[in-house]
This record gives C-alpha cells, sequence and structure tokens, in this order.
C-alpha cells in the first residue's frame, strides 16, 4: 500500500493535517519541535498500533484530548485507527471494523530506518528478533499462526513456573508438548527465511559497507540437533529455580559476526548505522521480491549520514518500490539528491504542528 491521502488529529502538537497527492518520497522539514517526527510517528502508529517514541499513549495524545486519529487511503484502500488514552483502539479497514492489528499491518508493511540508532546491533538479542519477526510475518504466511498458539503455551508454562514450586514433569508435559510442536515450526520456519535473506543482505552490505565482511547468522534459541522437546525436559530442575523458560524460539537471536569478532564490539558507531540500514533494506528488498512494498519512514536523514551514504540510502529505497516519508532540517541537501535521481517528491514545511506543500 502507497498512500495517497493521510490524515492526522491530536498526534502530539500536530492538532488536524490532511496531506493529499502523496508521492513515491515525501520529504518534512522545519525547525525542531515543528512536528515533523510526529507525522512518521503517527504512520508508524497506524501500522503497528504503537509509537517508536513512547509506549504510553497519554505521551503522544494531545494534553486533554481523549484520543488521535490516523486515517490512510491508497488507490484501493482505506485504513484508520483510533487510539484512545486507556490504549484501547479501534481499527477499520475499508469501512469494516477489525479485530487485530496484524491485519492493518498487512496491509501497510513499514519499516522505520533511524540513522542515528544502533539499538539493533547494540541492545541485545531482542530487537534483532523483532527485526527477524518483522520479516517472517510478512513473508511466510503460515508464522503468525504458530506464533500465537507459542506464545499462548509459553505463557501457560512461564505462569505455572511462577506459582508453583513443587512442579513435576508430568505437570508441565503437556505444556512441553505444546511449545515443542510449535516450537520446531517457528524455528524451520525462521531457518528457511533467513537463508534467503542472506542473499539480499550480502548484496546490500557490498553496497553500504563495500570493505567489510560480515556473516549473518541465525541462533534458534535451543539446541535444534536434539530438539526442543529434549531442552524442555532437561532443563526442568533449573527452570523451576529461575521460574521462566530458557530454552525455546523466544530467545532466538541474529548473531553478526565479523572476522575479527562480533559486530557489536569491533564495528566504529558509522560502520553499525549502515550495517542496520543493510539489514533493513535487504529485508525491504526480499519483500519487494514478494511483489510487498514498504513503506518506509526515514527520521533525521542528514543529521548522521554524509552525503554519499544520503544519496546511495535514497536510491536504494527508489529501487524497491518504497514510499519513504523523510524529516531534515537540512532540506537543500534531500532535494539536491532527489533531482539528482530524478525521483518524484513532494515537499512539506512543518511549523509549529502546521504541514504545507511547498512548490518545487
Amino acid at each position: 500500500m502507497h498512500i495517497a491521502r493521510l490524515h492526522v488529529e491530536r498526534v502530539r502538537n500536530l492538532k488536524t493535517v490532511a496531506l493529499s497527492e502523496l508521492q513515491p518520497f515525501n520529504v518534512f522539514y522545519g525547525q525542531n519541535g515543528s512536528g515533523k517526527t510526529s507525522i512518521l510517528e503517527a504512520v508508524h502508529l497506524l501500522a503497528t498500533g504503537r509509537s517508536f517514541r513512547t509506549h504510553i499513549p497519554k505521551h503522544y495524545i494531545q494534553t486533554d484530548a481523549a484520543d488521535a486519529i490516523v486515517f490512510a487511503q491508497s488507490a484501493t484502500d482505506k485504513i484508520g485507527m483510533q487510539k484512545m488514552q486507556s490504549g484501547e483502539q479501534l481499527i477499520k479497514v475499508n469501512g469494516d471494523l477489525v479485530a487485530t492489528q496484524g491485519q492493518l499491518a498487512k496491509i501497510l508493511p513499514l519499516q522505520l530506518i533511524d540513522p542515528q540508532s544502533t539499538d539493533i546491533i547494540d541492545h541485545g538479542a531482542k530487537p534483532r528478533r523483532q527485526m527477524l519477526d518483522w520479516m517472517m510475518f510478512h513473508v511466510e504466511p503460515e508464522f503468525y499462526h504458530a506464533w500465537q498458539y507459542y506464545s499462548r503455551a509459553l505463557k501457560q508454562r512461564n505462569s505455572l513456573l511462577k506459582t508453583r514450586r513443587n512442579l513435576s514433569l508430568s505437570d508441565l508435559e503437556p505444556w512441553n508438548k505444546m511449545l515443542s510442536d510449535y516450537g520446531e515450526v517457528l524455528h524451520m520456519q525462521r531457518a528457511g527465511a533467513v537463508e534467503q535473506w542472506k542473499v539480499f543482505f550480502e548484496q546490500d552490505l557490498k553496497r553500504l559497507l563495500p570493505d567489510l565482511a560480515i556473516a549473518l547468522e541465525y541462533s534458534p534459541g535451543f539446541h535444534s540437533g536434539t530438539g526442543l522437546l529434549n531442552d524442555l525436559t532437561n532443563s526442568h530442575y533449573k527452570d523451576i529455580e529461575r521460574r521462566y523458560t530458557e530454552y525455546g524460539p523466544h530467545r532466538a537471536d541474529l548473531r553478526l559476526k565479523t572476522p575479527l569478532g562480533d559486530a557489536e564490539a569491533v564495528l566504529s558507531r558509522g560502520q553499525k548505522k549502515l550495517l542496520i540500514m543493510a539489514l533493513k533494506l535487504s529485508q525491504i528488498a526480499m519483500l519487494h521480491a514478494c511483489n510487498r512494498e514498504t513503506v518506509v519512514l526515514l527520521d533525521d536523514l542528514t543529521a548522521e549520514l554524509d552525503l554519499t551514504a544520503q544519496q546511495r540510502l535514497i536510491d536504494r529505497l527508489s529501487q524497491l518500490g518504497s514510499q519513504v516519508f523523510v524529516t531534515t532540517l537540512d532540506r537543500e541537501s534531500v532535494q539536491n539528491h532527489l533531482r539528482d535521481l530524478s525521483i518524484s517528491y513532494q515537499l512539506f514545511k512543518v511549523e509549529n504542528g502546521q504541514i504545507q506543500a511547498v512548490a518545487q
């Protein structure tokens, strides 16, 4: 879904914003605090049900307002979300109420590229696992179903571990079996997808970091040779002591290895940023190969990347058919890149929560 129209109400300082005739690239410029990033936040909220800046709705819903609304329309679909201060939400697709955020996420695949962040590399396995599962959700139709059943079984098993101290192996047997069955399915799906992803990753890595050799390795979160059920059985007493489930796909990781060691330990901050971009661009490329186009939020493009990296990133996103929403303090540099690459774009000036289209 490429967004043709976007309507936002009561998200931070954006009281009411109505944007039409959006282009492949949409550039929002203005001073810090003007509301540029709030536009990206609103699109992220629509696609994922959450902000990328805070998990607390009252922090992005305007003060004294009961809710925030985001609506988008493409050539074929209309999607909308009303988010309440309580965290509850109403979702509509083509006028019909839908039950889950996943239905919006399928229509609007979304990637956030924040050139200032190195969290995916520096902050442990969770953000890397989330990145992997974003891709899985969009390229493997049965993944979400298997993940839901696995998550329910894991929740029940962990609840028992926390509340009962004298659990026997037979007490956990039904949950061990369910975790094992769905966990093995998830593992096989992830392992297959990562092998496909590696091909795209190596291509984008060469574009952004041509002098570095970095291997993408998938760690399943359990000993795949002997199987998850074996790990759950052998770790029975340790899990009781820890009060949580140690082994399983919920502990999976993506490891980034260089000839000199793990990427987080040996790469510079600048190299880490380019590595993250290679990971995300290669995911977008994999979806593109499956005829799924991605909307990309690109926050503060010119703040952390040099001119060459900026142009390579813009050019690659254009090649992949992405629709891009980009914020910047340096309007002129972004315009020069887009003109040099002959990319269609729309320019928007943002000031005190007001957004106005600007003639090029």
